[in-house]
């Protein structure tokens, strides 16, 4: 009897802790100022990066969007730790510059077709 009292002691003191202990707090999301500097450090990489995609899915354009996609996820987790920013700030920020046609590297809106999946025999 003793032993479930003090397992139900614990358990509670347990529960209590956490109900009342806040989560990490989030960092602050960028300044307004600060997005459009973002989105070029983001995306000042795109050309080459889409064109290692291109090089190692020469017949899939599927997959070649798909690896430039992990090349991009990667970029922005690196640069989020650099900046001491949240990964999600940052696709919003490229979010938003793709919606608003900021130019890219090469000083054109960026590409922002899809292309739809055509699934390849497996390998």
């Amino acid at each position: 009897m003793q032993t479930r009292l003090g397992v139900a002691a614990i358990v509670l003191a347990v529960l209590g802790v956490a109900a009342f202990r806040r989560g990490p707090v989030p960092p602050a999301p960028p300044p307004e100022a600060m997005q459009r500097a973002l989105f070029d450090e983001v995306v000042r990489e795109e050309p080459g990066a889409r064109e290692r995609a291109r090089d190692d899915w020469a017949h899939h354009r599927w997959s070649q969007q798909d690896a430039f996609g992990a090349f991009e996820r990667d970029r922005i987790w690196g640069l989020a730790g650099q900046k001491g920013l949240s990964v999600q700030d940052l696709f919003l920020v490229v979010d938003l510059g793709l919606r608003s046609g900021w130019p890219g590297p090469d000083g054109k809106p960026l590409d922002v077709s899809t292309v739809p999946l055509r699934p390849r025999a497996a390998d």
